[in-house]
């Protein structure tokens, strides 16, 4: 499997692209929101943009703990130990000389010539080398930048200290294949991007950035520039992330982002930068999906749509088992996508219970790493797991896929209280994703992390009888 490293750039961006800047605290927040999803690298703002943002940095950096700090410099040394003194105390710094390298960026909008940009890349990198543990050069405008200059830049750069090379097809007109044929081309004039992690920072602009990254890693790309706003003109996360969600175990690609947080996240991302409406046409349909009521007396064809649209697939006798349970709602109250799911879960595709939990422990506090110690019976023989988490379902969820030895991506989770007070009961929803289809299963108990673990194995158990139901019939063939 291919490891991706992912890089949100939505902060660095937010000063030119978002119609009303964003605050001190909604920064804040975004960093926040995407250090719990686990993006790996968080991009900021330069420091010299804005007084306010050396403040932010030096905030961030005594925040954050799993994340990187990507900070862009320019080819000043002063302007590099203003931003190292503001990023010195992350536990995980990086500076990114971030430098335009095609004609028309370097002549007329930096007014600088080539031989005066290979001498700064040169000493700039290496003096950012000298202060920070990692060092990112940006290529701004790569694909345009003729070949012998783009290839000697980089082999300055990387001869400096820097061991993540960015390049940006800052226009965002090429096609997958010739992204790819362009990163091979580099490859072959500089052996030494071999020895670095090579990123891609790609513009969306003909919709085709996704496949381009896809292209771009199998020709040799290890880290993928995003972003959560959708105005930017950058990859979507959600759209990239999604894609790899469906496609990436095919692919042979893996990242480390927390799935089960995803669509909440990215909601409240695109809520922070006020791009809520911008949002990939997908996310909007799932939106219109959850929340939508159905029409009054829809009959069996809309319901059929309405499924189809949150995602799933089912078959004529499911389809008319929940048509069924929904006109017996749909007599009391408005029905929306959320009934549909939990629906569905309960009625449609219910198969054997071919994993029973048997029991949990779980450990989880604010000083300490969540924890869940699972008992799964499977044939009438027990198996136990134990395993640590982002939260106790997390650890859940983790343990659980260890007994059963097989991941699956976690598409959504939902938690209600079906009733009220101290012992309320809770209604869990988990929805995953195997073979390019939706599954889902419904837990209810007392305790949250109890119903969410048989919501869980619900779901596997209807994967495993369809997986298994399949391969008899094609046995049988």
């Amino acid at each position: 499997m291919i490891e991706i490293k992912i890089t949100d750039a939505s902060l660095r961006e937010s000063e030119q692209v978002y119609s009303a800047r964003l605050s001190f605290k909604e920064k804040l927040e975004t960093a926040k929101l995407l250090e719990k999803l686990r993006v790996d690298v968080i991009e900021t703002e330069s420091v010299s943009d804005s007084p306010a943002n050396l403040v932010f940095i030096r905030t961030l950096a005594g925040t954050l703990s799993y994340s990187t700090i990507c900070v862009p410099v320019s080819l000043d040394k002063k302007s590099i130990d203003k931003t190292w003194e503001a990023l010195v105390k992350a536990k995980k710094p990086r500076l990114n000389v971030v430098v335009p390298t095609s004609a028309v960026q370097m002549e007329y909008r930096r007014q600088i010539k080539e031989d005066t940009l290979m001498q700064l890349v040169a000493e700039c990198t290496a003096y950012c080398a000298g202060l920070c543990p990692e060092v990112e050069f940006t290529s701004v405008d790569s694909v345009r930048s003729e070949r012998d200059f783009l290839a000697a830049v980089l082999k300055a750069a990387i001869g400096a200290g820097a061991r993540y090379i960015t390049l940006c097809d800052s226009v965002g007109e090429l096609l997958p294949d010739e992204l790819s044929d362009f990163i091979k081309s580099v490859y072959e004039d500089v052996p030494e991007l071999s020895e670095v992690t090579l990123s891609l920072h790609l513009k969306d602009s003909l919709g085709l950035a996704s496949a381009a990254a896809l292209a771009g890693i199998e020709a040799g790309a290890r880290q993928i520039k995003v972003s959560s706003s959708g105005k930017s003109g950058t990859l979507s996360l959600q759209q990239f992330l999604n894609v790899i969600k469906i496609r990436g175990e095919t692919l042979g690609i893996k990242y480390k982002i927390n799935d089960t947080t995803l669509q909440r996240t990215c909601a409240q991302l695109a809520a922070l930068s006020g791009a809520a409406g911008t949002v990939p046409a997908y996310t909007e349909a799932d939106k219109k999906g959850e929340d939508a009521a159905l029409p009054e007396n829809a009959d069996i064809d809309v319901l059929r749509k309405h499924i189809s649209l949150l995602g799933y697939e089912i078959n004529e006798d499911d389809l008319a088992r929940v048509f069924a349970q929904y006109k017996e709602i749909a007599a009391n109250k408005k029905v929306v996508g959320r009934d549909i799911d939990a629906l569905i879960a309960e009625t449609a595709g219910q198969a054997p219970p071919v994993y029973q939990l048997r029991s949990y422990v779980i450990n989880s506090g604010s000083s300490i790493k969540a924890t869940a110690y699972i008992e799964i019976s499977k044939d009438g023989q027990t198996k136990d797991a134990l395993s640590s988490g982002d939260g106790p379902i997390d650890a859940a969820f983790k343990a659980a896929e260890m007994i059963i030895g097989v991941h699956y991506e976690l598409e959504e989770f939902q938690l209600q209280a079906v009733t009220g007070g101290r012992e309320a009961t809770g209604d869990a929803l988990v929805k995953l994703r195997h073979g390019g289809k939706l599954y889902s299963g419904r837990g209810v108990s007392t305790d949250i992390v109890g119903a969410a673990i048989r919501a869980f194995i619900s779901a596997v158990n209807k994967i495993v009888f369809e997986t298994t139901k399949i391969h008899d019939e094609e046995h049988n063939r």
